[in-house]
Parts: structure tokens; sequence; C-alpha cells
């Protein structure tokens, strides 16, 4: 038999978690065909002597829903080995939508997942309908796989109209809503996503759609998954930080009972306010796995920094104030910013912890990139430092720099050394968790403050060998979100798989820093990552990406429930 392309000589790690072998790999027609020796020849052959051959990557927290409307390879998340990748999670999806509703949709989304609304203005292509209406639209179109949720926000807004964003629903309502969820999981959707968080406030200054929705709301709509061979339910609840209260640990089991379904849960980051709430969570899920229970939290190893811009940040929406005045038109917002009086009372908000799980210290913000020549000077220096040197305070000085270019100054924030072991610590101890999923890139969110997309090359290069093997974050990576979610032609190299592969050198695995491009509709700025090490990517047999260039291929696929 002649192959389309045989994989020669590379130390093979299939994602089961077992140890790697020595092994060729063939493919034909899009499916391994041949793992062992193949003396057969290919139209095309590679040679990966020296590299680690392994499935690609499933990305499994993204909101690349709107992004591959320009960006058919998901990008940053394909430069770091991701095959596949997870939309529509936290209930922020533009389907099913009504072509009145599809702007709301998308402001929404700008608002709570950072994205430029020029952008969205820009490039979005899609005008309204259901969910096979949004995602049938990328067939032949992308380069990478993509699985996704039905959007319980976005259900609610199609059922419920604006009052979907002021009050719990009716009998009636929710059964609407249980069609829709029903209609995309048929349409081929991969389970059903929401969220209960207080930060997730739309343009329009009210709470999210899902916010609104009662606990059994929630369960009724997940419920609709037990009629389903295949799914899996995603969900951020309101208490997350803390390790869960009461109500959203009863939420959680009815979730699962319900639906029969895994349960996808918010990375463990230890807040502000609730430092070791990560800890409560994994007792929790622990516990629950004990009794048939299954929740997977996510681990973020990706490096935590954040980057700051007043024009469209979202990180200082826990505080009500913050918000309300950050969400006011201009020249409103810009004239609230300058007035001493809302400066104190923003002074005395942001002092108050109570209730946030971050707060954000002016002093240590560093100026990152200045629009502004006369301001440029200033980049690579701290806020604090520049306050003294001014003799104004910190919040003052953060205001009147953001002020002096419109807002769009970039300042960013990293964890100090104390933090930062101590973050490496929480990722160690959850990485050993047999419930943990690797995760959350967060793909195509909050572009102007967060990159997430090297959570998976971080895993591999600062958790390997210790406290993982390289077999075990592999799995961690491939073989665990797949069977997770249901993936069953992907995760795992195995005869008669969807050929998604990569070839990567451990020796020279690197992240880079996160830096701003400005590449995106309408000239708008986002936050990527690079990597080093990657020499092959394979989608469904088809060369995606070789040595960092991709090759103009679009092999990727809409997956439809499996």
């Amino acid at each position: 038999m002649r192959f389309d392309l045989i994989i020669r000589n590379g130390r093979v790690i299939d994602g089961t978690g077992l140890k790697g072998y020595a092994a060729d790999i063939a493919i034909k027609d899009g499916r391994i065909a041949r793992i062992g020796r193949v003396d057969d020849g290919a139209e095309r052959e590679y040679d990966a002597a020296g590299l680690v051959v392994c499935p690609g990557f499933i990305d499994i927290h993204t909101h690349y829903d709107v992004q591959l409307d320009w960006d058919p390879i998901a990008t940053p998340s394909v430069w770091h080995g991701v095959t596949t990748v997870m939309a529509g999670n936290c209930g922020f999806t533009l389907a099913p939508a009504k072509p009145d509703d599809v702007q709301w949709l998308a402001r929404m989304l700008s608002r709570v997942e950072g994205m430029s609304p020029d952008a969205l203005r820009e490039g979005l292509r899609f005008k309204g309908g259901g969910f096979g209406d949004f995602w049938n639209r990328f067939e032949g179109k992308i380069g990478v796989n993509v699985g996704a949720y039905v959007g319980h926000s976005a259900v609610r807004r199609f059922v419920m109209g604006d009052d979907a964003s002021e009050r719990p629903a009716t009998k009636n309502e929710i059964e609407a809503m249980k069609e829709l969820v029903r209609q995309g999981m048929r349409e081929g959707a991969i389970g059903f996503s929401t969220s209960q968080l207080d930060i997730h406030i739309g343009d329009d200054g009210r709470g999210v759609p899902s916010n609104h929705a009662t606990p059994e709301e929630v369960v009724e709509l997940a419920g609709v998954l037990s009629e389903f061979d295949h799914g899996a339910i995603e969900i951020i609840p309101h208490s997350f930080a803390a390790g869960y209260d009461e109500a959203d640990r009863k939420l959680l089991v009815d979730l699962y009972k319900a639906s029969g379904k895994p349960v996808e849960l918010n990375p463990l980051i230890p807040s502000t306010t609730h430092p070791m709430g990560w800890e409560a969570t994994l007792n929790f899920v622990s516990e629950m796995a004990e009794q048939g229970i299954r929740l997977h939290p996510m681990c973020s190893v990706n490096k935590l920094e954040a980057h700051i811009r007043l024009s469209d940040t979202f990180i200082l929406d826990e505080s009500p104030l913050w918000r309300e005045v950050l969400c006011r038109s201009e020249p409103d917002r810009m004239n609230a910013l300058r007035d001493p009086a809302m400066r104190e009372k923003l002074r005395v908000a942001n002092d108050d912890p109570t209730g946030r799980a971050f707060v954000i210290d002016f002093d240590r913000l560093i100026v990152e990139q200045a629009t502004v020549v006369a301001n440029q000077a200033l980049e690579g220096r701290s806020v604090g430092d520049i306050a003294k040197e001014r003799g104004i305070g910190s919040l003052d000085c953060f205001l009147d720099l953001s002020l002096s270019e419109n807002l769009e100054m970039n300042f960013y924030s990293e964890m100090d050394e104390v933090a930062t072991e101590f973050m490496r610590h929480v990722n160690r101890t959850a990485v050993q968790n047999p419930m943990v999923m690797a995760g959350s890139s967060d793909g195509g969110a909050h572009l102007a403050t967060f990159v997430g997309a090297d959570y998976t090359t971080r895993l591999l290069t600062e958790y390997v060998p210790d406290p993982l093997s390289l077999e075990e974050a592999i799995y961690r990576l491939t073989g665990m979100p797949a069977n997770v979610h249901g993936l069953v032609d992907r995760g795992t190299l195995r005869v008669g798989a969807k050929a998604d592969i990569i070839c990567f050198d451990a020796a020279t695995l690197k992240s880079s820093r996160a830096y701003l491009v400005d590449d995106f509709p309408a000239n708008s700025s986002r936050y990527v990552v690079d990597s080093e090490g990657y020499k092959l990517t394979v989608v469904n047999g088809q060369i995606l990406v070789e040595d960092g260039e991709h090759t103009g291929a679009l092999p990727g696929e809409v997956l439809h429930g499996a």
C-alpha cells in the first residue's frame, strides 16, 4: 500500500499514559493506517528522529467562536501543538440568535471576554440562526478541529429577549430553552455551557443572561444531555473562588445526576479573598469522584500575568463602582476618571477586597506600551516610581497616564516571587489529582489582558519530569480531554483514529513572553505568545504547520458531537 504520509523514527507517546516506544506511523485518507514498522512508501515521508510523536493537543476552554472568521488556524493555540479547540465556553456564544440579537450578543462578548468591538464589527460574518447555522459556515474553511457548546446566555436571550438579563425564567420559557439545547445537540454540539460569575457584566451594565437563571433552570437545561450518547457540561459557578459554597456544591452534583455527563469546571487559581479555595475544590471533586460523580477542574500552568488597558479591560469589573464608570460611553467615562471626587471613590473601592477575587496594586503596574511619543520613555517603569517622581498617588498617576492616551496605554502586572512559588505549589498539587485537566488558554478572549495558549508548552517544560512523566503530561493534554468530551476518534494514536499528530523536540521546547500585535480586523491589537520546538503539526492527515509556518492547508473539521 502507498500511504499519504509516513512519520518515521520518532518516539511515539500515544496519549494513553503508557510508556513511549519507537515506531513509524503511516497515514491514509486522514486516519492512522499503521503503527509500528512500515516498509511501504508514501507521498511524503517525515523523519522524526530525536522527536516526540504524540496526538495533537486538545485546548478545552476557548472562545475562538468569532476569531475563526478571520483566523482559521486559531492562533496562538496552534503554535503550541493544539489541533482541536473547544469553543462556546461559559455560556457565551453567538448562536442560537435571532438576527436582531446578533449584535447584542457580540457586544456582550466584547465586554465579558475582552474582544475588540471594532474587530467584531468588521470581522464577524454571522447574521443569525441556530447552532448549526453558525458552525456549518466553517466546514472546509478551518485549519484546526473545533467542537462547540450550546451557550446558556444565547439560548436565554433567544427565548426571553431583553428579559433574559432581568429575571428568572418561567416554566414555559425553560421548556422552550430546553428545546433549543436539544436542537443544538442534534446539530452537533459537544455539550452545554453556562456561568454565573458576578464579574460577567454585559456592555449594558447588567449581569449576563445566565447570571439570572435559577439553579433549577440550569439543571433542567443540562438534563437535556441525558437524551444523547455524547456531551459534557461546562460551568463556572458563582462561588468558584471559595471552593464552592453549599448551594453550588449541590448544583454541581445535581448537574451530573440530571445529565449523566462529565462536568468541566473552572481553573484552580488562588484569589485575594480565598487563597486556599483551590484546595477546597480539589478536596470536593476528589470526594465526589469516590461517589462516582465526574467533576473536572482545570489547572492553570500558563504564565499568570495581567495586561491592563482601561479602554477595554475587565480586570476591575468585580468592583461595582469601577465597572459602572468603565462601562460609560465617552466622553462621560473619561470625564469621570478626571474628576477628583470620583477618583477618591474609586480609590476607596479598589482598597475594599469584599467579594473580590483580585485587587489591583497600582504601585506594581508597569508601563508596557505607550502610543504617545512623549510617554515612550516611561515604558518598563513602574507606576509607583513614576508617581513618586511626580509627587502624586499611584492611582492618580495610573489614571493620568491612561487619560493622556485616551485610555489606550498598556500596563502589565506580574506575580512576585512568593506568589509565583505558591502558584507553582498549587499546580504541582493539582496536576497529580486524577480528576484535573490541563488548561485554560481562554483562547480568543481577553485579548488585551491575558494570553494563556502556552499552557500546553509550560506543562511539558515546567512540570516534567517532576511531578509528571512526559507520558502522563501528554495524556492530560490529549487522551484525558478526549475522554471527558467524548471525542472517540481523537486524543490517542491508534489505528483507525483521526490523524491529529504533532512532532516536537523535548530538549528545545519553550514558550516566549507574551507580546502585543496589531493583526486583527480594524487593526485591533491582541497579545500572543510564541513557542519553539514544535516541528510538525498534522490535522486529519494533512500537514498544517511545519517548522512554525502554516502550510496554507485547511484540513480542520467541525466536530459533530464526537
